[in-house]
């Protein structure tokens, strides 16, 4: 992709010359490991506690609430229109739907009406609406137990502050 010239800078390569299915595959390889990273960051930085510790935990909730399953919600590492939680533990009843979860989330941190409210389950995969949170933790429950849900916002039609009106003058008409 670059080449050395006979003074040691690099340049670039004609494009034609480039291989575009290497490029590609360095791409993945890239989003892969950012999105693991940001994963380990998200884990680090809700669980300052050993894995050991958090395990221990979620057993002790699991034989208190069999019914009930330990979610942890964090907002998005890159969001800056929502506000953060008052807490990032909860405990859901398996039963509830993602799309009532989500209702929950959007309750509690009272988003606006012209705001979108994106759940990724462990900071990748956006799930259906119409799956149980029992469902969701049986595929996507972490190795500590807990099942880590991320929120993100984005918005929809727009922040009204930031429209401005002009009014339209009518065309003059010319009458002859």
């Amino acid at each position: 992709m670059y080449s050395k010239s006979p003074t040691n800078s690099l340049k670039a390569c004609d494009c034609a010359n480039n291989n575009v299915g290497s490029m590609q595959a360095l791409k993945k390889i890239i989003v892969t490991s950012t999105l693991e990273k940001n994963k380990d960051n998200l884990n680090n930085n809700v669980n300052k506690k050993p894995i050991e510790i958090r395990k221990e935990e979620v057993l002790a909730i699991r034989n208190r609430f069999p019914t009930k399953i330990p979610v942890i919600v964090q907002k998005f590492y890159k969001e800056n229109h929502l506000p953060n939680l008052d807490k990032s533990k909860f405990l859901v009843p398996q039963e509830i739907t993602m799309s009532q979860f989500q209702t929950i989330i959007r309750n509690r941190i009272r988003l606006s009406k012209n705001q979108a409210l994106y759940l990724l389950v462990n900071n990748r995969s956006m799930m259906s609406q119409s799956l149980t949170l029992a469902e969701v933790y049986a595929e996507h429950a972490d190795s500590d137990g807990f099942l880590y849900v991320t929120y993100a916002s984005q918005e929809v039609f727009g922040n009204h502050n930031n429209i401005i009106f002009r009014s339209r003058k009518k065309p003059s008409t010319i009458t002859s």
